[in-house]
Parts: structure tokens; sequence; C-alpha cells
């Protein structure tokens, strides 16, 4: 009788604790007390629904790294950081951030999403330095941990959407520069030169204000700072984005050739903006052709 019951509760436990053997950790906050740049420790955080009808968040305060460990047979020690986009008044953080944070995982690659912080009114001295700020840490953060979780510190890339790929690419420019080893952008917010802001986009108000000189356009213009060590690259973009104008990453691959950057573009027809994982227009996935690109590159095994 004690056989059996002892048999039945091993099951039980196997059944409890079966989802979640390895897919995902608890999030980490990014800073111990209060982060720096914020006036209080008031966690204002809330979920809404966009008018696209995607679950996102606002007035993220407290930023943190929740890790997806590499699954299935062939894993690999790369790691990638998942900046999801919002326009840097809100993150789309489910579907363009722990779907696409699973999917790296289940392809065999750890991944983690970085829930930076958003413009919220009242929270910050200044909000303008804090997604890259919060970006360096979580870089700082996973090198830290590299050893435990069986990373290789060489191959920590970056992956961005729509303003997460201004964040993304901003941090290989001069103002708070991080050594990634690779770099995927998806839809992404580039250049905050007026040629390339569409009437829709919010993202440079957001982030600098409503009047930006024409050196802060510059500065946060990634496109202007490739340099010859930029590591290899991924873009992925719709051509009828009305959001975030498909030469936003049509202008930076220009950039990535004319240095002899390994670069690969993949254009949609169609799609628009925010598909996240898939090209619902086209019936497409975009997280294969990345899979063979990682691999091509000799960041992630065959």
């Amino acid at each position: 009788m004690l056989k059996t019951t002892f048999f039945f509760l091993f099951i039980l436990l196997g059944f409890v604790f079966l989802p979640f053997t390895g897919i995902t950790q608890e999030a980490t906050k990014l800073y111990e007390g209060l982060p720096p740049g914020n006036k209080t420790t008031e966690n204002k955080e809330k979920e809404v629904v966009t008018d696209a009808g995607r679950r996102a968040l606002v007035n993220v305060t407290v930023p943190d790294l929740t890790f997806y460990k590499a699954q299935g047979n062939v894993k690999s020690n790369a790691a990638v950081i998942i900046c999801p986009g919002g326009g840097y008044h809100r993150l789309s953080i489910f579907d363009g951030g722990e779907d696409v944070a699973q999917a790296f995982a289940k392809a065999g690659v750890n991944a983690f999403v970085l829930k930076y912080r958003t413009n919220t009114e009242n929270s910050f001295r200044s909000f303008e330095p804090l997604p890259l700020m919060d970006l360096k840490r979580a870089y700082q953060m996973v090198k830290e941990n590299a050893f435990t979780n069986e990373i290789d510190t060489n191959k920590i890339g970056v992956i961005g959407f729509s303003a997460g790929g201004h964040l993304a690419a901003m941090s290989f420019t001069p103002i708070n520069p991080i050594q990634f080893s690779f770099n995927i952008l998806v839809y992404p917010v580039i250049s905050f030169k007026d040629e390339y802001v569409s009437p829709k986009l919010q993202s440079r108000k957001i982030l600098l204000g409503d009047q930006v000189s024409e050196d802060k356009k510059r500065a946060y213009s990634p496109e202007l700072f490739i340099a010859e060590n930029h590591p290899p690259s991924f873009l992925i973009h719709a051509m009828d984005d009305k959001t975030s104008l498909v030469e936003n990453s049509l202008v930076y691959y220009q950039q990535l050739v004319a240095k002899k950057i390994p670069a690969q573009l993949l254009v949609y027809q169609s799609g628009g903006h925010g598909f996240a994982l898939h090209n619902k227009v086209q019936d497409e996935f975009w997280m294969p052709s990345v899979i063979k690109w990682l691999q091509l590159n000799k960041i992630i095994p065959n």
C-alpha cells in the first residue's frame, strides 16, 4: 500500500513539474533597489490591448529580464536578447517577446526577453537614456551568468522589433555601445532623420520630445554609425509598412554592404507592421530563415 502511494505521488509530481522543466525561469530585475534614473519606487505597469488587438504593457518603470533556455537535441551555446517594439511608450512583449523567445529556445538558442522602461509620466528624471541603459545592463547580466547558463560570451546577439529595432541598432552607436556578436532587426525603426520618419511614427517624439535638433536626429540614426567591426546582421521588413518605412531597413543594409559587413535582407511585398513571428498576409514564418542564417555565420551548429 505504501509503495503504491509513493508511486502515484511520484507520477503526480511528474505531471506537476513536467511543463516547467527548463523552458523558462522567473524574471530577474535589472537593478537592485531604485533603478537609476527613476524618481520613485512606484510600479505603474499595466497590461492593455492596442487598437490592433495586441496585448502590450504600458508604464514600465521596473525593467527585468526573463530567460528561456535552449531546448531540443541540438542546443547551441549562443544567446539572443529580445527587445520588443511599442514605440517607446508600450511593449508588445507577448507576441513580440515571449513567443519569439520560445521559438528561439525550441530551435536550440538561449533567449532572453528584455522588459525595458517605457516613457511614463512623472516617473523618470530623463527618459531618453533609459532604454539603452536597460539593454546594456541586460547584456552585462547575460555575460555575468554565462558560465552557469552554458552560454558563449562571444555569441551573444540582439533582436529588436519596431522601436525595439531602433534600440537594438543604437547599441552599435557611440552613445552607449554594446559588444553584441550578431544583430537581427524586424520591421525596425532605424533612422530618426526626417526623410525616413513616417507621419504615423511616434518613436522619435516619445524618446526625444517634440523639438528635436538636427544634431540629435543624427545621433539617434544608427545607419550613420556602421563601423568596420559591426557584427553580422539580418533585417526583415515589409514594403507596405506605413509605420516604419521600409527605407529604414534599406538604408541600413546599404551601409552594411558599403562596409562589407555580412548581412541578409528579407523584404516582403506585403505584411504591414507588427506581424511578429508570422507574416499573416503572405502566410510566412521568418524564423527558419534566421536559424539558417545563424548557422551560415557559425553562430549556432547545423
